[in-house]
């Protein structure tokens, strides 16, 4: 009987614990740049840019420190799990926009070319409250 409290209690706290975020509702967005299909076409390295938004709605001042991006899945590309350290404060109540340039590896092909890419990434945050992550994903498709 005391096994079974104490297991039932340990899965409430543990419940409790992962039902709610601590961090703040920071939105973080990733938005291609100068990404026209065609450069798609052959298969190898390629540059990739993009314009990342961060959207700050809390009454606090976060600093993105840390963004990893990852694609998941087919498409035009493929781009490899990299650690990019940052020092990107956000005002309370305001957005913050800035460019990125890594390196990913185009599939190739007049098809492929096209086709969109699933981007997931996990940002790291400090805040006055203490540091948090915020993972998001984004569907990129490749311009005309």
């Amino acid at each position: 009987m005391k096994r079974a409290f104490v297991l039932l209690a340990l899965i409430a706290s543990l419940a409790c614990a992962s039902s709610h975020d601590s961090g703040p509702p920071v939105v973080v967005r990733l938005a291609p740049l100068d990404m026209n299909s065609s450069a798609f076409y052959f298969r190898g390295p390629i540059g990739l840019r993009y314009a990342v938004e961060v959207s700050n709605p809390a009454d606090e001042t976060v600093t993105l420190r840390r963004l990893d991006l990852r694609s998941t899945g087919g498409g035009a590309y493929s781009l490899r799990a990299d650690s990019t350290a940052m020092n990107v404060k956000v005002a309370p109540k305001s957005n913050a926009t800035f460019a990125i340039t890594t390196w990913g590896r185009s599939r190739g092909g007049e098809i492929s070319s096209s086709e969109p890419v699933i981007i997931q990434g996990t940002a790291f945050f400090d805040s006055p409250k203490g540091p948090f992550v915020k993972i998001f994903q984004q569907n990129v498709v490749p311009g005309p």
